[in-house]
């Protein structure tokens, strides 16, 4: 009853005049790792752990999905912006506190695995509240978060954190991309398995990755693997075509990466990082640099082989797909990465 009498209150021309608003927010730096699945963004993010200010990385869906529920037109602009601030200041206060921190040994996003492992045990005895908000003033901790193709949305990112955005955005060679996304069998998963959270939608009887927009026939035609050629192509495509759009200014605050450089000379790209983030490396550096085999003897032939193993299983336009989006990438690292 209650509820209805506000609803009657509230006209709907009324609720189209609220404009959201949070003028509360924290004023530490983000930095955002972004990639395809399976691209390589987990050791980037956990290396960076190892610099004084920079938090444990965190993988929320929410930072994924809020901007695609925007893009789809599900949410409007203030919403997003708004959704995605409270959900950054949750989370940079819940970290001061180690409050909803991944304790799980083997897990990449587990405490365990970043470089101030001792830190985040340390905070559960910290005061909370008010104590915690002093901590992080003085302390001026960089948070840290992961994304998968982010920079399709980069436009929202700025307009939610402005110069405390940086952006880093790692490529790997597509052929690595669909043989490592194959071994976790993605193609059979998306929109079966309960653990795999892939934003889907119903198109005609079938449930489609959104990945998949535009390329649905292809998607419900192809094998597991032409699956994958299919999603990973369509990423790629899209990801370039957002890098591609970037203006002068906002290139100032994203960098890119090659994940198939980095492993076999990280030294270069370190010094990249450095000098992107404004903060040196510390001395767990190297020690999860010979966790991660890196840099590591990468095999010559090991693209042509895979790229052989995955063209001998797919067939007709998944072929002609995969085959231009080899020749594209090849290009396109070229001129914008290497």
């Amino acid at each position: 009853m209650l509820n209805n009498k506000l609803a009657q209150i509230m006209s709907t021309d009324e609720k189209k005049f609220i404009d959201l608003s949070r003028e509360n927010s924290f004023t530490n730096e983000v930095i955002i790792v972004d990639g395809q699945a399976r691209s390589g963004k987990n050791m980037v993010a956990i290396l960076l752990t190892t610099m004084a200010r920079v938090e444990k990385m965190r993988l929320n869906s929410q930072m994924d999905n809020i901007p695609r529920f925007f893009g789809l037109g599900k949410m409007t602009e203030d919403a997003a912006i708004i959704a995605l601030k409270t959900e950054l200041d949750e989370n940079i206060y819940y970290n001061s506190i180690s409050r909803d921190v991944n304790f799980r040994l083997s897990d990449y996003t587990g405490v365990l695995k970043q470089g101030k492992r001792w830190l985040y045990i340390k905070r559960l005895f910290q005061g909370a509240d008010d104590d915690a908000i002093k901590r992080i003033k003085k302390e001026n901790p960089i948070f840290q978060e992961m994304t998968h193709d982010g920079i399709q949305y980069i436009n929202l990112y700025f307009k939610v954190l402005g110069d405390r955005l940086k952006f880093i955005h790692v490529l790997r060679h597509p052929v690595n991309n669909i043989f490592e996304q194959n071994n976790r069998d993605f193609g059979t998963r998306i929109g079966k398995d309960p653990r795999e959270l892939q934003l889907t939608f119903k198109w005609k009887k079938d449930v489609i990755p959104l990945m998949a927009v535009g390329y649905e026939e292809l998607w419900i035609k192809g094998s597991p693997l032409e699956k994958l050629v299919v999603i990973v192509d369509a990423m790629f495509r899209k990801n370039i075509a957002s890098i591609q759009s970037l203006s002068e200014l906002q290139k100032k605050q994203i960098l890119l990466l090659s994940f198939d450089h980095f492993v076999k000379n990280p030294k270069q790209d370190l010094l990249r990082l450095e000098e992107f983030i404004g903060q040196t490396f510390g001395s767990q550096c190297s020690r999860i640099l010979r966790r991660e085999n890196c840099p590591r003897e990468v095999p010559a032939d090991q693209i042509k082989e895979r790229y052989e193993v995955i063209h001998s299983c797919i067939k007709g336009s998944y072929k002609e797909l995969f085959e231009k989006m080899i020749e594209d990438y090849d290009q396109t690292i070229t001129e914008l990465v290497l």
